[in-house]
């Protein structure tokens, strides 16, 4: 059987490819294309975009889904096709894409920016994560809280998962630039 070849966004097949980039949701996805793709993309149509084109991989059998229908928790990985796949790099696929994704290289500036994003992420996480431990012992103190104090450790833990999430990308997008 001969092995699939597709179309793909240059940013996406970068972001795709690297190797730690696996087990992922939609919005990991858009957060690392909009800080990779430098696009005037506002978020929503750029989450639209990247969703058709997971369903695109999907439909080729590039990419498993991984979670039920309606839930929040979806996250797609690479199938054993994916990595036999050939694709075919077109330099701009979504129409708002600004020039600056013509530039290969990236400014100092930029760097500069994102390792500062990168240091204030990793200290919103720190902070998230102390607050959910602390849930954890007031729990432990006041049982009678339980209803108030677990809806409030579970909001702190799925920001905290975001941040990771947001950590993740602008970290994979340093250590691409870096390259």
């Amino acid at each position: 059987m001969p092995k699939p070849s597709i179309k793909i966004n240059a940013q996406l097949n970068s972001i795709l490819q690297e190797e730690n980039f696996d087990n992922f949701s939609v919005t990991q996805l858009r957060d690392t294309y909009l800080t990779m793709a430098s696009t005037t993309e506002e978020p929503v149509e750029a989450r639209k975009y990247v969703y058709r084109q997971i369903h695109r991989l999907i439909n080729k059998g590039l990419l498993l889904k991984k979670g039920s229908k309606n839930s929040k928790s979806i996250v797609y990985r690479k199938s054993e096709l994916f990595f036999e796949a050939k694709f075919i790099v077109q330099r701009t696929t979504a129409p708002t894409v600004s020039k600056a994704t013509s530039a290969p290289v990236i400014t100092n500036d930029a760097i500069k920016q994102l390792e500062e994003r990168l240091k204030e992420s990793e200290v919103d996480l720190l902070t998230s994560i102390g607050e959910s431990e602390e849930y954890m012992r007031l729990y432990q103190s006041f049982p009678e809280m339980k209803t108030h104090l677990e809806s409030q450790y579970l909001q702190a833990r799925e920001k905290s998962s975001k941040l990771l999430g947001k950590i993740k990308a602008i970290k994979s997008v340093l250590s691409h630039q870096q390259k």
